[in-house]
């Protein structure tokens, strides 16, 4: 069997650094970056949440780690902890309706 890829191996040093928010998603499940403050020193803010935009998103569970190496291991470990609880879909313009 073929060993899974980790889903969220991109988040690195250098995501915070392209943009203050970085938004992105596995297929239904949604997960959004805050950075404050700069690498080394500062803090990115991870936050999941349900199949819909942020801003109308009623279940929001977000937790901030440090902007270091460790703290993106942190942030990938919890993102991984946070798409076996929640689960995702296949993304579907149609909402899975054929």
């Amino acid at each position: 069997m073929e060993e899974e890829k980790d889903p969220f191996a991109l988040i690195t040093m250098t995501i915070p650094k392209r943009a203050p928010v970085f938004p992105g998603s596995v297929g239904t499940f949604r997960y959004r970056l805050v950075r404050d403050g700069k690498a080394g020193e500062g803090t990115v803010q991870a936050s999941v949440y349900e199949n819909i935009c942020f801003e109308k998103a009623k279940h929001i569970e977000t937790e901030s780690f440090p902007w270091t190496e460790e703290g993106m291991a942190q942030i990938r470990a919890w993102l991984n902890q946070k798409l076996q609880e929640r689960g995702t879909q296949p993304f579907s313009i149609l909402g899975g309706r054929d």
